[in-house]
């Protein structure tokens, strides 16, 4: 599993701001962050390639917010079986 960081994102997508990203997050368009530190930041890079993958298939809004919702859902069960594994 890989974190990328706001530079890394921004680069991925050709935004020239960090406010196109959150933009988009409080949109529903694209993943919320994680955070890895007090005052860092970073996204799941399969989320953001999922997300890419469906701009770049010409998925409309609507499509691609029920793909964030879907990348958000499995955050949990993803821990889950990290947990699990531990035991």
């Amino acid at each position: 599993m890989t974190l990328l960081r706001l530079t890394q994102v921004k680069s991925a997508f050709g935004y020239p701001s960090h406010t196109s990203i959150y933009a988009l997050i409080r949109k529903g368009l694209f993943p919320k962050q994680v955070s890895i530190g007090r005052r860092s930041v970073g996204w799941l890079e399969t989320e953001v390639h999922a997300v890419l993958k469906a701009r770049v298939a010409g998925l409309t809004d609507a499509e691609v917010a029920n793909v964030v919702t879907i990348l958000h859902a499995r955050r949990p069960v993803c821990v889950a079986d990290i947990v699990g594994e531990a035991k």
